[in-house]
Formats: C-alpha cells, sequence, structure tokens
C-alpha cells in the first residue's frame, strides 16, 4: 500500500510529518537513491528504501501514542541534540522511553507549554496553519506601547527572511492590552501559525523589545495551571480527545460562523443603536412654525384699500 513519504517518515519516528516536509524540500531525503524535493511523493514502505542523511529508514510498529504536556523553562533548547552539549527538553523527560518530538517550537529565550509527541498524524493537525489551531501568549515588552502602536501590530509586517528564502508579510496578531505603565507592557498575543520566533520580530519592527515570553495555553483547553518551570504531565484520554476535535476542520468552521454571527449580532446592535439616537433627536428638536398658506392669484395682485384710495384720488 502507498502511503506519503512524509508520513512514512513520521512514522518511523524522523520528527513531526510538517518538519518531515521541510526536510524533503531542503534535499535531506532520498527514495531508492533518487534525491526527491518535490512533493508530493508516493512510496510502498515494502519495496522502496528511504534514506534520510546516510540513515537507511526501517518500518517500526507503531508505537502506543504519547502526549506529553511541559512547561519548558527559559534557556533550554527545543532540540533532539545539541552540539554545544547545552541542556534540551529531552533532557527533562528521560523517564519516558518512547521517542518522542515537539509539536511546534519555543525558542531558547522563551518559556511555557510545549507538547511532546510520538502522534505524527495529531502533530501534524496541531501544527499546520490550515487547522488553525491557536496558541495562546503572555508578551512583556520594554515601554508603554501606544495605541497607535497596537493597531500597526494587528495589522502585520514584513519580516525579513530567517536564514534562506523572500521576506513574508504577517497576517497580523491577535493582540489585547493587558496592562500598561512607563516602563512595561503586557499583551495577551493568540497566534495559530507560529513562524520563527515571530512575535518577538514583529514586536521589534514596532520598537519594542521583549522581556519576556511565556505560551500559557494550547487549543484554548491545555493551559499552564498546575506546572512549575520544568515540570510534565501525560495528557488524559480526554484532553487528546479535545485536541483531535479543535484540529477538525469541522470544528474550525463552527468557529468561523459563530465569529460571523458574532460580528452580524454586532452590526445590528450598531444600526439598533443608530435609529433609537435618530428617532431620540427628532422627538427633541424643536417643531417649525406652521406655513402660510400659499396665496391664490387674485389676492396676490389684489391692493391694499389704502392704496386703492389713493390712486382713486389723483385720478
Amino acid at each position: 500500500m502507498q502511503v506519503r513519504l512524509q508520513k512514512f517518515m513520521a512514522d518511523c519516528g524522523v520528527a513531526s510529518r510538517r518538519h518531515c516536509e521541510e526536510m524533503i524540500r531542503s534535499g535531506q531525503v532520498r527514495v531508492n537513491g533518487d534525491l526527491r524535493r518535490e512533493l508530493p511523493v508516493m512510496i510502498d514502505p515494502a519495496r522502496d528504501q528511504v534514506t534520510v542523511g546516510d540513515t537507511l529508514l526501517e518500518p517500526i510498529q507503531p508505537e502506543k501514542p504519547v502526549h506529553v504536556l511541559l512547561y519548558k523553562p527559559r534557556g533550554i533548547l527545543v532540540t533532539r541534540q545539541d552540539q554545544s552539549g547545552r541542556k534540551t527538553v529531552f533532557d527533562l523527560v528521560k523517564p519516558i522511553s518512547q521517542r518522542l518530538f515537539p509539536v511546534g517550537r519555543l525558542d531558547m529565550d522563551s518559556r511555557g507549554l510545549l507538547l511532546l509527541t510520538n502522534d505524527g498524524e495529531l502533530a501534524n493537525r496541531l501544527t499546520h496553519p490550515s487547522y488553525g489551531v491557536e496558541k495562546l501568549y503572555v508578551v512583556t515588552v520594554d515601554g508603554k506601547m501606544s495605541p497607535g502602536a497596537l493597531e500597526k501590530i494587528r495589522k502585520g509586517a514584513w519580516l525579513g527572511p530567517a536564514g534562506r528564502g523572500q521576506a513574508v508579510r504577517t497576517e497580523g496578531l491577535k493582540i489585547k492590552l493587558i496592562s500598561s505603565d512607563r516602563q512595561l507592557t503586557t499583551l495577551e498575543v493568540r497566534l495559530a501559525e507560529g513562524r520563527n520566533r515571530e512575535i518577538r520580530r514583529v514586536l521589534a519592527r514596532a520598537g519594542y523589545r521583549v522581556r519576556d515570553l511565556c505560551r500559557v495555553a494550547i487549543a484554548e483547553k491545555l493551559t499552564i495551571k498546575g506546572l512549575s518551570p520544568g515540570e510534565y504531565r501525560l495528557l488524559t484520554d480526554a484532553e487528546v480527545a479535545w485536541l483531535r476535535h479543535a484540529s477538525s476542520r469541522e470544528y474550525q468552521q463552527l468557529k468561523r460562523d459563530a465569529t460571523q454571527q458574532w460580528f452580524e449580532r454586532k452590526e445590528m446592535e450598531k444600526e439598533r443603536k443608530r435609529l433609537r439616537h435618530t428617532a431620540s433627536a427628532a422627538k427633541a428638536a424643536p417643531k417649525a412654525a406652521p406655513k402660510a398658506a400659499p396665496r391664490s392669484r387674485a389676492q396676490a395682485t389684489k391692493r391694499p384699500a389704502g392704496r386703492q384710495r389713493r390712486e382713486d384720488r389723483r385720478r
């Protein structure tokens, strides 16, 4: 049976399906000795040989899915190995024997929730922007943020290439002001797709340096509550079921419909207020004096009596 190449790689524990796609496009994967860069690629795991770098992938029996929610501290890398020997998130979950990979990333200077799993299908749905699964961040920046800067950030920004590639324009951050004073501003940011250090780069373009960035929720219901930095826990069956539901296209369509209905209700309320204001203004306006009835042609040409007598005496 043929399967997509990135799915086979994810099932072999290489990385998440989305990361496997990036590896294919970057020229790290060969099928039967041939370099494959263009997607889609279909293979037969029973007959085709797939190599990643110098490693030949062997089909493995699917492991029992494991889903780990980790509170990543600041200063920890989200990678499997570091050439400099720095500490990684996998050093924090050593008691778990299954081979895990991170769902999305947090840069070294950021902290907060990170999902680790061997469930390639779910990982793909949680990270691919077409599924629209939001992550919630609390961000603290230096200085007082003006309303104009907030609006500018909401509209998006052009970001230069990170490494290779061309400049791209972000769709704008869903951002909400929590608190602000002369020294610090705290923001709530919702993001469905996180490009490389996107929040930090967008805020830097607006002139604000990020002092602290913490991911506090994934898919609304998975929150940081109950975890301290460096701690982790396994997700319950109910939480995994929620993640599958929240990353389904049906759920995202329901969210879009609910947003549209909310917007329409707001517009209708604004229109009702406008009509009430117009009616109140009309009642409060002073009544105009009644207009005199139009004079007939005979009345218009009739001369006053005094003027008529003077004219008769002259004659």
